[in-house]
């Protein structure tokens, strides 16, 4: 089991970026269960999305202390949320990362917020909305506006996943307010 104080795990629907934001701040190449996909209806949803998670990402990231921060990417996919609870014990932080494709996204967003809050209920929260650059339709702010009314008080900004610096910016929000929640 991973000490408390250094574990971080992405979760998010299939297709919202989470292995690509991981291979992208990883400082060795992460241990993944990536599989073709066989589902016609999913390939048809995702075009440009071969495979996908089946069990889970890892990967560590190391600190400027030396301390390593371990990082978990679960399944998206409600069949494989068994996953969930044995990846999320212990987490710091949760990033939920969300397609700005996903006509569901709010739904979607507030229903891992729930679920991951009771899996992971001493961790922070944040929320990073990928694939802006191909969804013109989505409205950030009344996205933003909307998790905020249900009471979810946590950054939530835009990411491109395969960006290492705009994830590593989601994260050190992220850890900044478990800093600040920690002093508080």
């Amino acid at each position: 089991m991973t000490d408390m104080a250094t574990k971080l795990v992405f979760v998010g629907e299939m297709g919202a970026g989470k292995t690509t934001a991981i291979r992208s701040i990883s400082d060795m190449e992460p241990i993944s269960t990536e599989m073709p996909i066989s589902d016609d209806t999913a390939l048809s949803a995702f075009e440009d999305k071969s495979h996908t998670t089946v069990a889970l990402d890892y990967s560590s990231i190391e600190l400027g202390d030396g301390e390593l921060l371990h990082v978990y990417g679960v399944p998206g996919q409600a069949y494989l949320d068994f996953m969930w609870p044995i990846v999320a014990e212990g987490a710091i932080g949760v990033i939920v990362l969300v397609s700005a494709l996903n006509p569901r996204a709010l739904p979607s967003t507030l229903t891992l917020l729930e679920r991951f809050r009771g899996l992971a209920p001493e961790a922070c929260f944040a929320v990073g909305v990928t694939c802006q650059d191909r969804e013109s339709e989505f409205s950030f702010t009344e996205f933003r506006n909307a998790l905020a009314s249900e009471g979810h008080r946590l950054p939530v900004m835009w990411v491109d996943a395969r960006e290492t610096s705009q994830v590593d910016f989601l994260i050190k929000a992220l850890l900044s307010c478990r800093y600040a929640e920690s002093i508080a």
